[in-house]
């Protein structure tokens, strides 16, 4: 744990990331878009937390923004209206910080590699790593094999979705038997979301940042082979742009996820 540490610690030396620069980076972005910069906020715990100015709120507002900002609250009840939600509803300076990181570790991946790849964004990565753990909660519950379930992950403006299907109908398994699964889908969410929120290989797995060129996971936030990777013939991007921690609370990283701690 003490090697860790130092790992840790050259690493953040190496990228030298300062929150301070980061929140003043943020607010002059704002303030040029004529809005208010950064306010100081605290946290459920009562950690300290700042608060993003509701941009979409705006006169004259982009309504690009709208999307983007509602991917960052926490998730919507099913009877509540959307300007409640919305009002209610806060942008959560965590998921804000996660993105950023794991949009570093694409930018860093693309100059390693002289590409100009586009970065999916958060919603992809948040269903993405949701389905590589349905995948496997249906291969240890059903009895098919991870590497005959294939995935389709849709993000297309603010309609989302997951495809999971069988790449060959044979003995392995067939489509019609992996749709009956479909009635027992809460349980496999609820069995997905225990699963992501400890890894074996925890804390390094859930302390991993992806803007750190040490490990070479630019890709990865939370993830490893322990806990989210699949068979890369059942992933629709070679176990690239995952992160745990923006699905359930992970060590170290309890607010940037989408679903609540699993009770």
């Amino acid at each position: 744990m003490a090697q860790c540490r130092k790992l840790l610690q050259r690493s953040r030396q190496w990228v030298a990331f300062k929150a301070d620069s980061f929140r003043n980076a943020l607010s002059c972005s704002l303030e040029f878009l004529g809005a208010p910069p950064l306010a100081p906020s605290s946290g459920p715990a009562g950690q300290s937390a700042w608060k993003f100015p509701p941009l979409d709120g705006q006169a004259a507002a982009d309504a690009t923004w709208t999307a983007t900002l509602d991917s960052l609250r926490a998730p919507q009840k099913l009877d509540q209206k959307l300007a409640d939600w919305r009002r209610d509803a806060p942008i959560r300076p965590a998921v804000q910080a996660r993105l950023a990181a794991l949009l570093a570790g694409h930018e860093l991946w693309c100059k390693d590699r002289k590409t100009r790849r586009a970065f999916p964004g958060g919603p992809y990565i948040l269903l993405h790593t949701l389905s590589h753990l349905l995948i496997q909660s249906l291969a240890m519950r059903c009895g098919y094999p991870a590497t005959s379930i294939r995935e389709r992950v849709y993000v297309e403006g603010e309609r989302y979705g997951i495809l999971l299907y069988t790449g060959s109908p044979d003995a392995e398994g067939t489509l019609g038997g992996l749709v009956q699964q479909a009635r027992r889908i809460e349980e496999h969410l609820e069995q997905a979301c225990r699963a992501a929120a400890l890894c074996s290989n925890d804390p390094i797995c859930a302390q991993h940042a992806p803007e750190t060129t040490l490990e070479g996971h630019l890709l990865l936030g939370a993830a490893c082979h322990a806990c989210t990777l699949v068979a890369e013939t059942s992933c629709e991007m070679r176990n690239d742009y995952l992160d745990r921690a923006l699905v359930v609370p992970v060590i170290g990283l309890e607010d940037a996820a989408f679903f609540p701690a699993p009770t």
